[in-house]
């Protein structure tokens, strides 16, 4: 028997309620009386342990006998000695341990979940404040301001939807003046619809019938703050001569 075995088999519980063979018994009184440092380690109570202590294998003839004072004083804690009365003081000692356990795992999950709440507070506490920083950088992106300076831009149309911007216009800071002219040489409609769209399906305006000029390019001015960064698909219709508009050009403009 070693102290691997004892743990396993809970040889200190089977022994207090009676439940070991005598072999088992033995062997375990044998251990105790061999590594009385081990037993002193036991949770068991003192008249427990100076019992195993006294009781030495009788029929070994080399078994150390302990001295006269030791003697003695085990003698004089082995009086009055019941099993009974000390296998109930070991089982109020584990039911006493086994509510303390209980209530240090209760303790122990209520500051878990405390702090999974607090952890919980403070993600959301972040995702709020970068929610607002957002929103104040959206606000003050689509403030209007006036324009420092006019900048023209010359726009091909593309036959088909752009999928990303075909007009880059940059940082935009501070507001420009867009002086855009569009090339609207094909055909002989005189008359257009421009329509322009964020790139989120958000309307932002739409200009109908707009005239082009002699140079056959239709013209528009547009403060780049009104607009603020993103990209914006620009539709441009032509009215046919029923007064309905079909499909002439796009293309998208990416501001930053």
């Amino acid at each position: 028997m070693d102290r691997k075995y004892i743990e396993n088999e809970h040889i200190v519980d089977r022994y207090l309620s009676g439940d070991l063979t005598m072999r088992e018994a033995r062997e375990f009184e044998l251990f105790c009386r061999d590594h009385p440092q081990y037993l002193s380690s036991l949770s068991m109570p003192m008249r427990v342990k100076a019992h195993l202590l006294r009781r030495p294998v009788e029929d070994s003839e080399t078994a150390a006998l302990p001295s006269s004072a030791a003697r003695a004083a085990m003698e004089a804690a082995e009086e009055g000695f019941d099993p009974e009365e000390a296998r109930a003081e070991m089982r109020r000692i584990y039911a006493v341990d086994g509510v303390n356990r209980a209530i240090l795992i209760g303790l122990l999950i209520a500051a878990l979940a405390a702090a999974g709440v607090a952890v919980l507070y403070v993600m959301k506490a972040n995702s709020l404040a970068e929610q607002l920083h957002g929103a104040k950088t959206n606000l003050t992106a689509v403030q209007m301001q006036p324009p420092a300076r006019q900048q023209r831009y010359t726009i091909q149309l593309a036959k088909a939807k752009p999928e990303s911007p075909t007009v880059a216009l940059g940082w935009l800071k501070p507001a420009e003046l867009l002086d855009i002219s569009i090339d609207a040489t094909e055909g002989k409609m005189t008359q257009f619809q421009v329509t322009i769209d964020k790139s989120d399906g958000v309307r932002v305006m739409q200009i109908k019938r707009v005239m082009r000029d002699s140079n056959k390019e239709l013209r528009l001015s547009l403060n780049s703050s009104a607009l603020g960064p993103g990209d914006y698909l620009v539709r441009v219709d032509a009215y046919n001569w029923r007064g309905q508009t079909e499909e002439y050009g796009w293309f998208m403009l990416g501001l930053q």
